[in-house]
């Protein structure tokens, strides 16, 4: 509607929306994801090398070599989908908010399968704090997307 009136001021309905600018804590909590999730995409792609699988840990080897194909999908989704969320997060894209949340899924579905394979191998409780880590980061970053989205920092 261009014209009207609300109260007694006049106000045109179809003019540009001005969004907030971000503060240094919105770049840094966005640089920090995207790091995060570059380690995730680069911990995949070593995952993936038999030579660099051999050099693991113990416990991340039962976990890896026990993994099935969906959870690797999960695995996938989950550091690939951050570091995108990220990028847009850093871009001031509401479309970070669903890359997010579709990472954060990955990264429940991927944390279940490690809780449950690590508990029975020795050395397992790393690989519990490591998938509980990644998955308080993974949560954090779709909340404070959420709570960012409606102080028009993301368009």
């Amino acid at each position: 509607m261009i014209g009207g009136l609300h109260g007694l001021h006049f106000y045109n309905s179809e003019a540009p929306h001005v969004m907030t600018k971000p503060s240094r804590v919105f770049w840094a909590i966005g640089l920090f994801g995207l790091i995060w999730n570059a380690l995730g995409c680069y911990n995949f792609i070593l995952q993936m090398d038999p030579g660099a699988l051999a050099e693991s840990p113990a416990a991340y080897q039962v976990v890896i070599a026990s993994r099935s194909g969906w959870v690797t999908a999960a695995f996938l989704i989950a550091v690939f989908g951050g570091a995108l969320g990220c990028v847009l997060m850093l871009l001031r894209r509401a479309t970070a908010r669903p890359a997010l949340f579709v990472s954060l899924i990955g990264v429940a579905l991927t944390t279940g399968h490690a809780l449950w394979a690590a508990a029975a191998v020795p050395g397992g409780w790393s690989v519990v704090i490591s998938s509980a880590m990644s998955l308080a980061v993974a949560a954090g970053l779709v909340r404070y997307t959420h709570r960012k989205a409606g102080l028009d920092l993301l368009r």
